[in-house]
């Protein structure tokens, strides 16, 4: 099933404490989005790091995540899905249906007018948010990893092929061992923070409050494990 993207970024440069790449992806669906609302949807994460690439499928229930060296990693991949298809099959029976209506004559025949714009719009709208696109990875095992994800109407996010073409460069130049050349960042998150966060992993996550990523007292940036500040050494309540 393709996820739809909660928030993402691609950095060429990240600082230490940063991935080269990090993807959050959630279950499409309505029911999905109201559950991420209050931090209990089912969430995917994909990381790429200047060591390893981590994949982590999260829930309420429990969270696999799976780790992998570039030592252990042979080649990435990434793809595009059209569904032409099924939005073509949608369209030729809205024109198949219309088109027996307007013969009719009449109401029928305003009725049919009527379906086939609203099919067509209806094709078309199909088309543009189920495009999906796959990215992934081979380990020296033979084992694959990829994550599949299409547009975020809610959240606003979409990975274009650019962003893609920009993380299999970075993936090929950290498995070769060479430096990362400087480019721009890439990346998206919605406006409430709340929904650009992975699902929580216990009942006890839920229940408790969002750990800041800035000390409140020097303003620099924490863990979500850390109890004091490595800069100022103020508790982090």
């Amino acid at each position: 099933m393709a996820l739809v993207i909660k928030s993402w970024s691609v950095k060429t440069s990240p600082t230490a404490n940063e991935p080269y790449v990090r993807i959050l992806g959630r279950e499409s669906g309505l029911l999905s989005f109201l559950l991420s609302l209050v931090g209990v949807d089912a969430t995917t994460t994909l990381v790429i790091t200047h060591t390893h690439m981590e994949f982590e499928t999260g829930s309420l229930s429990g969270f696999i995540r799976r780790i992998t060296p570039f030592a252990h990693m042979s080649s990435a991949f990434y793809g595009r899905f059209k569904p032409w298809k099924t939005a073509g099959g949608l369209l030729l029976f809205t024109l198949f249906v219309s088109g027996s209506l307007v013969g009719k004559g009449g109401v029928l025949s305003t009725l049919g007018l009527l379906l086939l714009l609203v099919g067509g719009v209806g094709a078309l709208i199909y088309y543009f948010l189920n495009r999906e696109l796959t990215l992934g990875f081979h380990e020296d095992s033979g084992a694959a990893l990829g994550i599949t994800f299409k547009r975020s109407v809610i959240e606003g996010q979409e990975i274009n092929e650019e962003a893609l073409r920009r993380i299999i460069a970075i993936v090929e130049h950290l498995l070769a061992g060479t430096p990362v050349p400087a480019q721009v960042s890439l990346g998206g998150a919605p406006a409430n923070p709340r929904l650009a966060e992975a699902a929580p992993t216990s009942f006890r996550e839920v229940l408790q409050p969002t750990r800041p990523s800035l000390c409140p007292a020097c303003h620099q940036p924490v863990g979500p494990e850390d109890t004091f500040c490595g800069s100022c050494g103020r508790r982090l309540d």
